[in-house]
């Protein structure tokens, strides 16, 4: 089962662009996660998104449903739900699949 409460690291990630993404503070995830220095964060390591309350939404796969139009319907890019899924081919996506929306994503600006 996915848990869209906590993010594990990939290549690329900052502190700061996960807290974007998922619509927390850095200095949060700084202090849930016992980070000492938010600049060293390693690839692979799992972060605690919240300690009370949900960060976001999950999204079963349909038939027919594309990454873009997930994106679309909550008002995100498809690229960073990509990215922030762990979904390495967008154009492969599994009817079942859990895709984790961050709550308030209609409020970042999709492209």
């Amino acid at each position: 089962m996915v848990d869209c409460n906590s993010y594990k690291v990939q290549q690329g990630d900052t502190l700061s662009g996960i807290a974007d993404w998922f619509n927390v503070s850095w200095k949060d995830l700084q202090r849930i996660n016992g980070i000492d220095d938010p600049d060293q964060i390693s690839v692979g390591q799992l972060l605690q998104l919240s300690t009370n309350r949900s960060v976001c939404t999950a999204y079963s796969v349909k038939e027919g449903d594309t990454l873009s139009q997930i994106g679309q319907r909550y008002g995100v890019r498809w690229t960073p739900l990509a990215h922030y899924n762990h979904i390495p081919d967008p154009d492969f996506i599994r009817v079942g699949q859990i895709v984790c929306i961050p709550l308030g994503a209609g409020a970042q600006q999709a492209e």
